[in-house]
């Protein structure tokens, strides 16, 4: 059926919001902030370190970022009895 890929997210911020179109090419654009002039862009694992190379030459983006989102501990069983223990020892 379907392979699950592994994806990684970047917030590309740019000087202009006209230019969101353009950044549409390098990946899914999962939300554009206007107020704040950035993309939250999904792509391949593997292509992650070309494309930011590619963007950040890209004279209508100020600066990539990648997204750290996997790295965040989403273990959330038992993490009240983990913050007790720890008010314990304090």
């Amino acid at each position: 059926m379907f392979e699950r890929t592994s994806r990684q997210g970047l917030v590309v911020y740019l000087y202009y919001n006209r230019d969101a179109r353009k950044v549409s090419k390098y990946g899914d654009v999962h939300y554009h902030s206007r107020r704040l002039r950035y993309l939250l862009l999904y792509l391949n694992q593997e292509e992650v370190e070309e494309t930011m190379a590619e963007l950040s030459q890209q004279k209508f983006v100020k600066e990539v970022k990648p997204s750290y989102f996997d790295e965040i501990d989403t273990d959330f069983v038992g993490s009240l009895y983990r913050e007790e223990s720890l008010e314990k020892v304090n």
